[in-house]
Protein backbone atom coordinates (compact mmCIF):
# COMPACT_ATOMS: atom_id res chain seq x y z
CA UNK A 1 0.00 0.00 0.00
CA UNK A 2 1.48 3.32 -0.79
CA UNK A 3 1.18 6.57 0.99
CA UNK A 4 -1.64 8.33 -1.08
CA UNK A 5 -3.71 5.17 0.60
CA UNK A 6 -3.56 6.94 4.00
CA UNK A 7 -4.32 10.25 4.69
CA UNK A 8 -1.09 12.87 5.08
CA UNK A 9 0.97 12.21 8.06
CA UNK A 10 -0.19 9.51 9.19
CA UNK A 11 0.66 5.16 9.01
CA UNK A 12 -0.84 4.12 5.93
CA UNK A 13 -1.53 0.44 8.12
CA UNK A 14 -2.49 0.12 11.41
CA UNK A 15 -0.41 -2.11 13.78
CA UNK A 16 -0.93 -5.69 14.46
CA UNK A 17 -4.05 -7.28 15.93
CA UNK A 18 -2.03 -7.83 19.20
CA UNK A 19 -0.48 -4.44 19.17
CA UNK A 20 -3.96 -2.76 18.61
CA UNK A 21 -5.65 -5.37 21.04
CA UNK A 22 -3.54 -4.07 24.04
CA UNK A 23 -3.89 -0.34 23.32
CA UNK A 24 -7.72 -0.53 23.24
CA UNK A 25 -8.45 -3.09 25.75
CA UNK A 26 -6.87 -1.01 28.21
CA UNK A 27 -9.44 1.69 27.31
CA UNK A 28 -12.43 -0.20 27.54
CA UNK A 29 -11.63 -1.72 31.10
CA UNK A 30 -11.14 1.52 32.20
CA UNK A 31 -14.47 2.33 30.16
CA UNK A 32 -16.19 -0.29 32.42
CA UNK A 33 -15.14 1.21 35.23
CA UNK A 34 -16.40 4.78 34.13
CA UNK A 35 -17.11 6.70 31.60
CA UNK A 36 -13.50 8.65 30.02
CA UNK A 37 -13.14 11.99 28.95
CA UNK A 38 -11.66 11.26 25.44
CA UNK A 39 -13.12 7.50 23.65
CA UNK A 40 -14.64 4.77 25.21
CA UNK A 41 -14.52 1.38 24.32
CA UNK A 42 -16.04 -2.05 25.11
CA UNK A 43 -15.65 -5.86 24.67
CA UNK A 44 -18.52 -8.20 23.89
CA UNK A 45 -19.10 -11.36 22.28
CA UNK A 46 -18.08 -10.33 18.72
CA UNK A 47 -14.78 -8.24 19.93
CA UNK A 48 -13.92 -4.97 20.86
CA UNK A 49 -15.24 -1.71 19.58
CA UNK A 50 -14.67 1.82 19.37
CA UNK A 51 -17.41 4.51 20.39
CA UNK A 52 -18.88 6.35 17.64
CA UNK A 53 -17.63 9.76 18.41
CA UNK A 54 -19.24 11.85 15.39
CA UNK A 55 -16.61 11.42 12.95
CA UNK A 56 -16.53 7.67 12.97
CA UNK A 57 -15.59 4.34 15.51
CA UNK A 58 -13.94 0.90 14.71
CA UNK A 59 -13.41 -2.13 15.84
CA UNK A 60 -11.38 -5.60 16.30
CA UNK A 61 -12.52 -9.25 15.75
CA UNK A 62 -10.23 -11.70 16.55
CA UNK A 63 -10.71 -15.28 14.70
CA UNK A 64 -9.39 -18.77 15.60
CA UNK A 65 -6.25 -19.25 14.16
CA UNK A 66 -4.01 -16.04 15.32
CA UNK A 67 -6.20 -13.98 12.91
CA UNK A 68 -8.43 -10.97 12.65
CA UNK A 69 -11.02 -8.54 10.97
CA UNK A 70 -10.84 -4.66 11.46
CA UNK A 71 -13.25 -2.84 10.42
CA UNK A 72 -15.48 0.70 11.22
CA UNK A 73 -15.71 3.83 9.39
CA UNK A 74 -14.55 7.39 9.14
CA UNK A 75 -17.81 9.46 8.60
CA UNK A 76 -15.72 12.60 7.05
CA UNK A 77 -12.64 10.84 4.85
CA UNK A 78 -13.76 7.35 3.75
CA UNK A 79 -13.76 7.52 -0.36
CA UNK A 80 -15.78 3.68 -0.01
CA UNK A 81 -18.70 5.24 1.13
CA UNK A 82 -20.33 6.48 -1.64
CA UNK A 83 -18.04 4.73 -4.85
CA UNK A 84 -20.57 4.47 -7.69
CA UNK A 85 -21.17 1.45 -8.45
CA UNK A 86 -21.29 0.17 -4.42
CA UNK A 87 -17.74 -0.83 -3.57
CA UNK A 88 -17.64 -4.60 -2.37
CA UNK A 89 -15.28 -4.78 0.74
CA UNK A 90 -15.03 -8.19 1.22
CA UNK A 91 -14.31 -8.90 -2.83
CA UNK A 92 -11.03 -11.40 -3.27
CA UNK A 93 -11.50 -12.21 1.05
CA UNK A 94 -10.05 -15.59 2.66
CA UNK A 95 -12.16 -18.51 2.68
CA UNK A 96 -11.40 -18.46 6.75
CA UNK A 97 -13.41 -14.94 6.79
CA UNK A 98 -16.47 -15.34 9.30
CA UNK A 99 -18.27 -14.28 5.79
CA UNK A 100 -22.15 -14.78 7.46
CA UNK A 101 -21.03 -12.68 10.64
CA UNK A 102 -20.00 -9.75 8.36
CA UNK A 103 -22.53 -9.93 5.97
CA UNK A 104 -24.79 -9.22 9.07
CA UNK A 105 -22.28 -6.25 10.27
CA UNK A 106 -22.53 -4.92 6.83
CA UNK A 107 -25.88 -5.19 6.61
CA UNK A 108 -27.11 -4.05 9.86
CA UNK A 109 -27.20 -0.37 8.70
CA UNK A 110 -24.74 1.35 10.05
CA UNK A 111 -21.96 2.76 7.12
CA UNK A 112 -19.13 0.66 7.15
CA UNK A 113 -16.35 2.38 5.06
CA UNK A 114 -13.21 -0.38 5.53
CA UNK A 115 -12.61 -3.87 6.01
CA UNK A 116 -9.12 -5.67 6.49
CA UNK A 117 -8.13 -9.02 7.56
CA UNK A 118 -4.96 -10.17 9.28
CA UNK A 119 -3.63 -13.55 8.74
CA UNK A 120 0.24 -14.93 8.61
CA UNK A 121 1.69 -11.53 9.56
CA UNK A 122 0.17 -9.30 7.19
CA UNK A 123 -3.23 -7.54 7.02
CA UNK A 124 -5.11 -7.88 2.91
CA UNK A 125 -8.34 -5.86 2.17
CA UNK A 126 -10.12 -5.99 -1.11
CA UNK A 127 -8.73 -3.88 -4.60
CA UNK A 128 -9.60 -0.47 -4.18
CA UNK A 129 -10.34 2.03 -7.64
CA UNK A 130 -7.94 4.07 -8.22
CA UNK A 131 -10.46 7.16 -6.85
CA UNK A 132 -10.76 5.79 -3.23
CA UNK A 133 -7.87 7.29 -1.88
CA UNK A 134 -8.46 7.56 1.81
CA UNK A 135 -10.63 5.39 3.27
CA UNK A 136 -10.52 6.15 6.25
CA UNK A 137 -8.35 3.44 8.63
CA UNK A 138 -5.40 5.56 8.86
CA UNK A 139 -6.88 8.56 10.75
CA UNK A 140 -9.53 6.38 12.63
CA UNK A 141 -7.44 3.16 14.12
CA UNK A 142 -4.56 4.27 16.16
CA UNK A 143 -0.77 3.92 15.34
CA UNK A 144 0.73 4.09 18.64
CA UNK A 145 -0.39 4.42 22.47
CA UNK A 146 -1.23 8.04 21.93
CA UNK A 147 -4.77 7.57 22.69
CA UNK A 148 -4.31 5.52 25.91
CA UNK A 149 -1.85 8.80 26.68
CA UNK A 150 -4.34 11.46 26.30
CA UNK A 151 -6.85 9.52 28.57
CA UNK A 152 -4.71 9.65 31.35
CA UNK A 153 -3.79 13.34 30.60
CA UNK A 154 -8.02 14.24 30.30
CA UNK A 155 -8.38 12.30 33.66
CA UNK A 156 -5.43 14.37 35.00
CA UNK A 157 -7.02 17.62 34.21
CA UNK A 158 -10.37 16.48 35.35
CA UNK A 159 -9.12 16.18 38.63
CA UNK A 160 -8.48 12.42 39.08
CA UNK A 161 -6.43 11.31 42.06
CA UNK A 162 -2.90 10.88 41.56
CA UNK A 163 -2.55 7.49 43.27
CA UNK A 164 -5.12 6.06 40.02
CA UNK A 165 -3.21 7.73 37.76
CA UNK A 166 -0.01 6.28 38.86
CA UNK A 167 -1.93 2.56 39.20
CA UNK A 168 -3.15 3.02 35.89
CA UNK A 169 -0.38 4.33 33.74
CA UNK A 170 1.91 0.91 35.16
CA UNK A 171 2.47 -2.31 32.74
CA UNK A 172 1.28 -4.41 35.46
CA UNK A 173 -2.05 -2.77 36.16
CA UNK A 174 -2.75 -2.01 32.39
CA UNK A 175 -1.93 -6.21 31.99
CA UNK A 176 -4.55 -7.03 34.87
CA UNK A 177 -7.03 -4.72 33.10
CA UNK A 178 -6.86 -6.34 29.95
CA UNK A 179 -6.85 -9.90 31.31
CA UNK A 180 -10.03 -8.68 33.07
CA UNK A 181 -12.33 -7.88 30.13
CA UNK A 182 -11.61 -11.48 28.43
CA UNK A 183 -10.70 -12.02 24.54
CA UNK A 184 -13.31 -13.42 22.93
CA UNK A 185 -12.76 -15.18 19.09
CA UNK A 186 -14.99 -15.44 16.50
CA UNK A 187 -14.92 -19.16 14.64
CA UNK A 188 -13.87 -19.17 11.50
CA UNK A 189 -16.00 -18.99 8.10
CA UNK A 190 -15.78 -21.58 5.79
CA UNK A 191 -15.96 -19.98 2.59
CA UNK A 192 -17.85 -17.05 0.60
CA UNK A 193 -21.44 -17.70 0.50
CA UNK A 194 -22.81 -17.92 -3.13
CA UNK A 195 -25.33 -14.77 -4.29
CA UNK A 196 -23.74 -12.31 -1.97
CA UNK A 197 -24.81 -9.25 -1.74
CA UNK A 198 -23.34 -5.38 -1.47
CA UNK A 199 -25.52 -2.38 0.13
CA UNK A 200 -26.73 -0.26 -2.64
CA UNK A 201 -28.51 2.44 -0.92
CA UNK A 202 -27.82 5.72 -3.48
CA UNK A 203 -30.00 6.05 -6.30
CA UNK A 204 -26.58 6.92 -8.21
CA UNK A 205 -25.03 3.58 -6.83
CA UNK A 206 -27.57 1.78 -8.29
CA UNK A 207 -27.22 3.24 -11.54
CA UNK A 208 -23.69 2.49 -11.35
CA UNK A 209 -24.38 -1.54 -10.76
CA UNK A 210 -26.78 -1.07 -14.14
CA UNK A 211 -23.94 0.19 -15.80
CA UNK A 212 -21.65 -2.63 -14.89
CA UNK A 213 -24.00 -5.02 -16.04
CA UNK A 214 -24.32 -3.46 -19.30
CA UNK A 215 -21.30 -2.98 -20.34
CA UNK A 216 -20.95 -6.78 -20.21
CA UNK A 217 -24.02 -7.03 -22.34
CA UNK A 218 -23.72 -8.18 -25.95
CA UNK A 219 -25.88 -6.22 -28.74
CA UNK A 220 -27.78 -8.78 -30.41
CA UNK A 221 -28.67 -8.69 -34.63
CA UNK A 222 -31.46 -6.87 -35.20
CA UNK A 223 -33.02 -5.20 -38.14
CA UNK A 224 -31.01 -2.52 -39.61
CA UNK A 225 -32.76 0.55 -39.94
CA UNK A 226 -32.96 2.19 -42.96
CA UNK A 227 -31.55 5.69 -43.84
CA UNK A 228 -34.65 7.99 -43.01
CA UNK A 229 -35.63 11.42 -43.73
CA UNK A 230 -34.96 11.47 -39.84
CA UNK A 231 -31.27 10.96 -40.17
CA UNK A 232 -30.62 12.94 -42.69
CA UNK A 233 -32.57 15.61 -41.10
CA UNK A 234 -30.26 15.38 -37.94
CA UNK A 235 -27.32 15.26 -39.98
CA UNK A 236 -27.79 18.33 -41.74
CA UNK A 237 -28.65 20.64 -38.37
CA UNK A 238 -25.43 18.62 -37.01
CA UNK A 239 -23.52 20.32 -40.36
CA UNK A 240 -24.72 22.88 -39.35
CA UNK A 241 -24.95 23.44 -35.72
CA UNK A 242 -22.76 21.09 -33.50
CA UNK A 243 -18.79 21.58 -32.94
CA UNK A 244 -16.31 19.85 -35.51
CA UNK A 245 -13.34 18.56 -34.34
CA UNK A 246 -9.93 17.46 -37.00
CA UNK A 247 -12.43 17.56 -39.64
CA UNK A 248 -15.47 15.44 -38.12
CA UNK A 249 -18.74 16.05 -35.98
CA UNK A 250 -19.55 13.72 -33.66
CA UNK A 251 -22.71 13.77 -31.41
CA UNK A 252 -23.38 10.94 -28.47
CA UNK A 253 -26.48 11.18 -26.61
CA UNK A 254 -28.30 9.05 -24.33
CA UNK A 255 -32.52 8.53 -23.85
CA UNK A 256 -34.00 9.63 -20.28
CA UNK A 257 -37.82 8.67 -20.35
CA UNK A 258 -40.37 12.12 -18.73
CA UNK A 259 -41.49 9.46 -16.37
CA UNK A 260 -38.11 8.14 -15.00
CA UNK A 261 -37.71 9.62 -11.22
CA UNK A 262 -34.23 10.45 -11.81
CA UNK A 263 -34.80 12.63 -14.70
CA UNK A 264 -34.89 16.39 -13.44
CA UNK A 265 -36.05 17.60 -16.68
CA UNK A 266 -39.65 15.82 -16.53
CA UNK A 267 -39.94 15.16 -19.97
CA UNK A 268 -38.54 12.44 -22.43
CA UNK A 269 -35.04 14.21 -23.08
CA UNK A 270 -31.79 13.23 -24.87
CA UNK A 271 -28.53 14.10 -22.64
CA UNK A 272 -25.18 14.36 -22.97
CA UNK A 273 -21.84 12.54 -21.44
CA UNK A 274 -22.52 15.10 -18.82
CA UNK A 275 -26.32 14.37 -18.20
CA UNK A 276 -27.28 17.72 -19.60
CA UNK A 277 -30.60 18.10 -21.97
CA UNK A 278 -29.05 18.80 -25.69
CA UNK A 279 -32.36 21.38 -26.42
CA UNK A 280 -35.62 21.71 -27.42
CA UNK A 281 -34.40 21.71 -31.22
CA UNK A 282 -31.69 18.76 -31.13
CA UNK A 283 -33.83 16.83 -28.93
CA UNK A 284 -37.27 16.92 -31.66
CA UNK A 285 -34.41 16.13 -34.07
CA UNK A 286 -33.19 12.85 -31.76
CA UNK A 287 -36.70 12.02 -30.67
CA UNK A 288 -38.12 12.07 -34.79
CA UNK A 289 -34.95 9.61 -35.41
CA UNK A 290 -35.88 7.18 -32.55
CA UNK A 291 -39.33 6.75 -33.32
CA UNK A 292 -38.31 6.31 -36.98
CA UNK A 293 -35.78 3.58 -36.33
CA UNK A 294 -38.46 1.63 -34.16
CA UNK A 295 -40.94 1.72 -37.37
CA UNK A 296 -37.90 0.78 -39.65
CA UNK A 297 -37.14 -2.64 -37.44
CA UNK A 298 -41.46 -3.38 -37.31
CA UNK A 299 -41.33 -3.50 -41.25
CA UNK A 300 -44.15 -2.28 -43.14
CA UNK A 301 -46.80 -0.28 -41.01
CA UNK A 302 -44.07 -0.80 -37.78
CA UNK A 303 -45.93 -0.81 -34.68
CA UNK A 304 -46.08 -4.14 -32.70
CA UNK A 305 -43.07 -5.54 -34.67
CA UNK A 306 -40.98 -2.08 -33.80
CA UNK A 307 -42.13 -2.40 -29.91
CA UNK A 308 -41.34 -5.82 -29.92
CA UNK A 309 -37.47 -5.22 -30.49
CA UNK A 310 -37.64 -1.77 -28.92
CA UNK A 311 -35.87 1.75 -29.10
CA UNK A 312 -32.45 2.56 -28.90
CA UNK A 313 -31.23 4.01 -25.16
CA UNK A 314 -27.99 5.53 -26.64
CA UNK A 315 -26.86 6.95 -30.05
CA UNK A 316 -23.59 8.09 -31.60
CA UNK A 317 -23.29 10.00 -34.99
CA UNK A 318 -20.28 10.43 -36.69
CA UNK A 319 -20.17 13.10 -40.07
CA UNK A 320 -16.64 13.30 -42.06
CA UNK A 321 -15.34 13.06 -45.16
CA UNK A 322 -16.26 9.52 -45.92
CA UNK A 323 -20.41 10.07 -45.03
CA UNK A 324 -22.37 9.63 -41.96
CA UNK A 325 -22.49 7.21 -39.29
CA UNK A 326 -24.90 6.28 -36.73
CA UNK A 327 -24.68 3.57 -34.37
CA UNK A 328 -27.25 2.73 -32.30
CA UNK A 329 -27.23 0.72 -28.48
CA UNK A 330 -30.18 -0.88 -27.64
CA UNK A 331 -29.34 -3.59 -25.16
CA UNK A 332 -26.00 -2.73 -23.64
CA UNK A 333 -23.60 0.45 -22.53
CA UNK A 334 -21.37 0.99 -25.40
CA UNK A 335 -17.88 2.03 -24.94
CA UNK A 336 -18.29 5.13 -26.58
CA UNK A 337 -20.97 6.75 -23.88
CA UNK A 338 -17.98 7.82 -21.60
CA UNK A 339 -20.21 9.31 -18.96
CA UNK A 340 -18.43 8.25 -15.71
CA UNK A 341 -21.24 9.04 -13.02
CA UNK A 342 -23.98 6.45 -12.39
CA UNK A 343 -26.34 9.16 -12.74
CA UNK A 344 -24.98 9.88 -16.39
CA UNK A 345 -24.58 6.60 -17.04
CA UNK A 346 -27.78 4.74 -16.97
CA UNK A 347 -30.78 5.04 -15.85
CA UNK A 348 -33.06 3.04 -13.69
CA UNK A 349 -36.90 4.07 -14.49
CA UNK A 350 -36.00 4.47 -18.55
CA UNK A 351 -34.54 0.98 -18.71
CA UNK A 352 -37.37 0.10 -16.66
CA UNK A 353 -40.20 1.49 -19.18
CA UNK A 354 -38.38 0.90 -22.06
CA UNK A 355 -37.72 -3.20 -20.66
CA UNK A 356 -41.26 -2.87 -20.23
CA UNK A 357 -42.58 -2.00 -23.74
CA UNK A 358 -40.55 -4.96 -25.30
CA UNK A 359 -41.56 -8.55 -25.63
CA UNK A 360 -40.32 -10.91 -23.60
CA UNK A 361 -37.54 -12.31 -26.00
CA UNK A 362 -35.60 -9.11 -26.96
CA UNK A 363 -34.71 -8.00 -23.15
CA UNK A 364 -31.17 -8.56 -22.47
CA UNK A 365 -30.23 -10.38 -19.34
CA UNK A 366 -29.44 -7.77 -17.14
CA UNK A 367 -33.17 -6.70 -17.65
CA UNK A 368 -33.91 -9.11 -14.43
CA UNK A 369 -32.11 -6.48 -12.34
CA UNK A 370 -35.18 -4.09 -12.84
CA UNK A 371 -37.31 -6.28 -11.34
CA UNK A 372 -35.05 -6.56 -8.17
CA UNK A 373 -34.97 -4.10 -5.06
CA UNK A 374 -31.43 -3.44 -4.93
CA UNK A 375 -31.69 -0.65 -2.57
CA UNK A 376 -33.11 -2.30 -0.58
CA UNK A 377 -31.92 -5.93 -1.06
CA UNK A 378 -28.18 -4.79 -1.91
CA UNK A 379 -26.26 -5.33 -5.33
CA UNK A 380 -24.80 -8.92 -6.40
CA UNK A 381 -20.92 -8.50 -5.73
CA UNK A 382 -20.40 -9.70 -9.01
CA UNK A 383 -21.40 -6.39 -10.05
CA UNK A 384 -19.20 -4.59 -7.36
CA UNK A 385 -15.89 -5.48 -7.12
CA UNK A 386 -13.01 -3.70 -8.35
CA UNK A 387 -10.48 -5.77 -10.70
CA UNK A 388 -12.29 -8.78 -10.26
CA UNK A 389 -9.90 -11.09 -11.78
CA UNK A 390 -7.43 -9.94 -9.47
CA UNK A 391 -6.64 -11.39 -6.20
CA UNK A 392 -7.24 -8.78 -2.62
CA UNK A 393 -4.13 -6.86 -2.14
CA UNK A 394 -2.23 -7.55 1.07
CA UNK A 395 0.76 -5.79 2.30
CA UNK A 396 3.39 -5.87 5.18
CA UNK A 397 1.81 -4.29 8.82
CA UNK A 398 3.77 -1.56 10.00
CA UNK A 399 4.99 -2.67 13.35
CA UNK A 400 5.84 -0.10 15.56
Amino acid sequence: MTAADGSPGRPTLPPSPEVLWWHAATLAAWSAEHPLPVHNYRVDEAGLHSEDIGNGWWALALVEGGRAVLYGVDHDYSDTLSHTPPLDLLAGGPHWLPWEWLATVIDGGEEIGFVYWWADGAWGRAPYPAEAVDDGVSAMVPADDAEVRAVLAALREDGAAPEELRRKETEEARAAAVRGIGRPELPAGSGEPAGRRVPCPLPEQYAGVLAVAMRAAEEPERPVPGGSGAEERLATWLRAHHPWVEGRCTLVSAFADGADPGNRYRRDAFLDEQGRWLGEELSGLLADLREADAADMGGPGGGAAGDAYGRWLYVRVEIGADGVTVDRAHDHLPRWWQARYGGSMAWPGTLAREMGRRALQRRPGWARLLDEDIPRTGAPAELCAVLPQEAAVHFPTRRP
